[in-house]
């Protein structure tokens, strides 16, 4: 918990070109100007004709690496020079159609360049579909890496397709709505939203003046029942006896993780039934929740976004934060050490991959004393979040 609210071409190198039509040949014969001796007052000739001649390949050299720079291309990021190296240890990073612009994807990919610094004979490339039919094709292109990370939940059913194909490689799938089933070359990084859950869950029963809570949360997925079973244990423990509402979003309305709507109303149902605290969480499922709060007046705790939205930062108390760079970074680090385990790899608070972040003005300064200790014996493990 916290306080307070790298591709592609270098370059021309100099003026000479690598391309054929840039490189004259001989003309026929026939064509060739006759040689012929040079008579003494003929070896002279004026500087300025040197100087101009000068010039002019210059600009020719400075047009040749203008074009080269121009083609937009990047060079691909790496860690250290390969042509030095006997073995390079290769990673091959596929993100979803929102691309680097995404927050989670752009974090992935940082953790992938995090878990490689510092070490040597290391080379990673990101490739970015156009769409979603594409992310089996990048995630086969990269099948001779040394290890292939599907940095979205939405490769999921494409990254266990080419891992069953390919055996022989080593693939990470980051942060999915449920765990697909074990496969020995496959490793599923997953966090411990429990946890971070549980703060929020003690933080709401901290400054409910009601003795009622709420949570909001997607469509029964792992998930969403990992955050309910944190959110309300930790609750309880702060509050014994203080009553806890809840609800799933319905499967059926066949709007998954993305019926902002329908959260918003369940929220203002909720504070109607005296929850002052609700906790929205699940796509914009559960920042809907949070809107549903603020319009209700009711204090909100929600994921590490709800900041950015004008109409939830009234309402907020603090936000979980999750950082899938961190995570990343410790399974790529291992795998290029050569520890490598397939299944399910957990990381949570004492990782540093969770944590809740109060708005500090919201939040006393002994229950943010009180928080840190909650904390620290879920990092420890001597406290457990009931999921």
């Amino acid at each position: 918990m916290r306080r307070g609210s790298s591709r592609g071409d270098p370059g021309a190198a100099g003026c000479a070109s690598g391309r054929p039509d840039l490189h004259g040949g001989a003309g026929p014969r026939a064509e060739r100007p006759e040689v012929h001796p040079a008579r003494a007052g003929r070896l002279r000739r004026s500087p300025l004709r040197y100087l101009t001649a000068a010039v002019l390949i210059l600009i020719v050299c400075l047009l040749l690496l203008v074009q080269a720079g121009a083609t937009g291309v990047r060079q691909k990021p790496a860690t250290s020079a390969l042509a030095t190296c006997a073995a390079t240890f290769r990673v091959g990073f596929v993100a979803d159609v929102a691309g680097i612009d995404s927050r989670a994807d752009a974090a992935g990919w940082r953790g992938v360049r995090d878990g490689l610094r510092g070490l040597t004979c290391t080379h990673a490339d990101v490739a970015v579909p156009r769409r979603p039919s594409d992310y089996r094709q990048l995630l086969q292109a990269y099948a001779g890496y040394d290890l292939v990370i599907a940095g979205s939940f939405l490769l999921t059913d494409a990254v266990v397709d080419v891992a069953r194909t390919n055996p022989g490689t080593r693939f990470v799938l980051v942060d999915p709505m449920a765990a697909p089933m074990a496969q020995p070359n496959l490793a599923v990084l997953v966090f411990r939203d429990d946890q971070a859950a549980y703060l929020a869950g003690a933080l709401a029963g901290m400054v409910t003046k009601t003795g009622v809570i709420a949570g909001v949360y997607g469509p029964f997925g792992a998930a969403d029942q990992r955050n309910r079973a944190g959110f309300e244990h930790g609750a309880a423990y702060v509050r014994p006896g203080v009553r806890v509402l809840g609800a799933y979003q319905p499967a059926a309305d066949g709007l998954p993780y993305a019926n902002p709507g329908w959260g918003a109303a369940q929220a203002r149902a909720f504070v109607r039934q005296g929850a002052d605290v609700i906790f929205g969480i699940g796509g914009s499922t559960g920042k809907g929740a949070l809107r549903g709060a603020a319009q209700a007046g009711s204090p909100c705790i929600g994921p590490d976004d709800s900041s950015a939205d004008p109409a939830v930062s009234a309402c907020l108390l603090a936000s979980t934060i999750k950082h899938p760079d961190r995570g990343v970074a410790l399974i790529v680090a291992d795998a290029a050490a050569g520890h490598w385990a397939g299944g399910i790899r957990s990381v949570g608070l004492s990782e540093g991959a969770l944590e809740l972040a109060p708005v500090q003005h919201e939040v006393s300064p002994g229950q943010l004393e009180d928080l840190q200790t909650i904390g620290g014996r879920l990092s420890a493990g001597t406290l457990q979040t009931g999921a």
